[in-house]
């Protein structure tokens, strides 16, 4: 592997592991908020959120010549139409296949059946999608005007960012109904055996690896290089975007062979076959609007969402309601047809 792979393939793997042994997911967590009741996988994503925060406006007091605010060091969503419907078309997307686009990855290398099937949609929906717009993305660094920072301050931001997601996390726990049924809606989930830690600690864990990322390599990002694939496989990119996407895409990749590595050393590697084809439906369609999603918001919910709002992205806190609407969408469909 080139040197330049590594540092990306290392984090992908530190990625993947966290993931499956915590079972942090946004989509555990978006059946939480509207289905169940728990809180558990939620306070891990607002967990990793506050961490990622911290830990990017300590990183931003760091005097560098290409520090955290060079271009490539924050994730800076385009504010507009695209990023809204993107996120609800996500979002939907992600209740519909019971899976975000981090958790397609840890689960395909888990060898769940499904999860593969998720993917395919995705990039199915990639390649009916013209890449220019994708490829400008990839390319361009942050814009001032689409940060919160330009209107707040960057001090004043990120205390502003920080407040918000203590406020969101006392929420999270109120209104719990024990009585709340779940039939028929924890069939969505792999089973998440041998757990090492909870959400919360694998949230934790997660904000410090992509804050540690953000200051050596750039913010963690996941569905937006899986969309570049279609385009790289038919050579249609420029050398600058190519060499932009094979470090994404290596800890994309590495992200699975994690889960797949410790499954194997622990002698638990099989595949896991679906038990109704209307599941491979579902993941199928869920894996489409996921990829479309992708493609118009320019993000998913690690780099529209755990990269974009500690980076203080207006687009970020666009995204993540939309995301949540599309969600609660996509679990009310799922609830009916299960």
């Amino acid at each position: 592997m080139a040197s330049w792979l590594l540092a990306p393939a290392l984090f992908g793997l530190a990625y993947g592991f966290v993931l499956q042994r915590s079972g942090f997911c946004f989509a555990r967590a978006a059946y939480e908020l509207f289905l169940l009741p728990t809180r558990d996988a939620i306070h891990g994503v607002i967990a990793a959120l506050l961490v990622a925060t911290i830990g990017s406006g300590a990183l931003s007091l760091i005097p560098t010549d290409a520090g955290l605010l060079a271009d490539g060091h924050l994730v800076m969503l385009p504010v507009g139409i695209g990023t809204v419907i993107g996120g609800v078309v996500f979002g939907a997307g992600m209740a519909l296949a019971g899976m975000c686009a981090a958790g397609t990855l840890v689960r395909a290398g888990e060898g769940y059946v499904l999860a593969w099937v998720v993917l395919m949609g995705i990039l199915v929906a990639a390649a009916l999608t013209p890449d220019s717009a994708r490829d400008i993305v990839l390319l361009a660094g942050p814009t001032a005007r689409n940060s919160l920072g330009r209107w707040v301050g960057r001090g004043g931001s990120y205390l502003l960012t920080i407040a918000v997601l203590v406020v969101l996390w006392v929420a999270a726990g109120r209104g719990l109904d024990s009585d709340h049924g779940t039939r028929g809606r924890a069939r969505r989930f792999p089973k998440l055996r041998g757990l090492l830690v909870a959400p919360v600690i694998g949230g934790i864990l997660l904000g410090l690896l992509n804050t540690a990322q953000a200051a050596t390599l750039s913010p963690w990002t996941v569905g937006y290089p899986l969309t570049l694939v279609p385009s790289l496989a038919s050579g249609g990119p420029s050398r600058a975007v190519v060499e932009a996407a094979l470090p994404l895409l290596a800890l994309d990749g590495c992200m699975a062979l994690g889960p797949l590595v410790a499954a194997a050393l622990g002698g638990g590697l099989r595949l896991r076959w679906p038990r109704r084809v209307g599941d491979v439906i579902a993941s199928f369609a869920g894996g489409l609007l996921m990829g479309w999603g992708i493609g118009m918001a320019h993000g998913c919910n690690v780099g529209g969402v755990l990269s974009a709002i500690p980076s203080l992205s207006l687009g970020g806190w666009l995204f993540l309601p939309a995301m949540l609407g599309g969600a609660w969408a996509g679990t009310r469909l799922v609830s009916k047809l299960g």
